[in-house]
């Protein structure tokens, strides 16, 4: 009987983790910390062949109007990422502006249907900073 409710609760932990992640997945736009101007739209996927998690950026925007430079539309920008218990984390986000790539965290917030990306320079995530996404 044990066994049973052991894996019964594994069986829940895994459905709800996984819930999670699938309500990352999708169009988020990306917000300025300082003016709260669109910057972006990133496309979240999961890739089929390896299992990680990848966001590209869709649109682009510079003072309100949306450009379209191939230079940053289909770039991926975060990569590599893997699912931990709802958290995708492992993977790197690239920031176009700096040019600069930084390890990487997302979690989705319920509560306000928004994901906080945390980028650092260190693996534990202590020197960076973060940004929330809305839909």
């Amino acid at each position: 009987m044990k066994k049973v409710l052991f894996t019964a609760a594994l069986l829940l932990v895994a459905l709800v983790s996984n819930a999670q992640v699938e309500k990352i997945l999708g169009e988020w736009r990306t917000v300025d910390d300082v003016t709260g101007e669109t910057k972006g739209v990133v496309l979240f996927y999961q890739d089929e062949t390896n299992g990680l998690y990848y966001g590209k950026l869709t649109h682009v925007y510079y003072q309100g109007q949306e450009l379209l430079d191939p230079q940053y539309v289909g770039l991926v920008i975060i990569k590599d990422m893997k699912d931990d218990d709802g958290v995708l984390k492992g993977g790197t986000c690239f920031e176009p502006d700096s040019g600069k790539t930084y390890y990487g965290k997302i979690t989705y917030n319920a509560k306000d249907n928004t994901i906080t990306l945390r980028g650092s320079i260190d693996r534990r995530g202590w020197l960076g900073r973060s940004q929330t996404w809305v839909r």
